[in-house]
């Protein structure tokens, strides 16, 4: 999976999450982060913590770990 599609992948997470105030969207979480989970090996949630999604989004060589 490409990181264009990891960074997709991200970002309807965050606005499933952001609409599940007010609607259901658990299944559509669920299946996100499993999705997640399967092409990286590691949980979109503790990604999201400032761990790993470093790497997705970084602008120049000096950032990376």
């Amino acid at each position: 999976m490409k990181k264009s599609e990891l960074r997709e992948l991200v970002t309807k997470w965050k606005d499933l999450k952001r609409k599940s105030k007010n609607h259901d969207n658990s299944e559509e979480i669920k299946m996100v982060e499993h999705r997640y989970y399967h092409e990286t090996g590691r949980r979109l949630e503790d990604e999201l913590d400032g761990k790993g999604l470093y790497d997705l989004y970084r602008h120049t060589t000096k950032l990376i770990k």
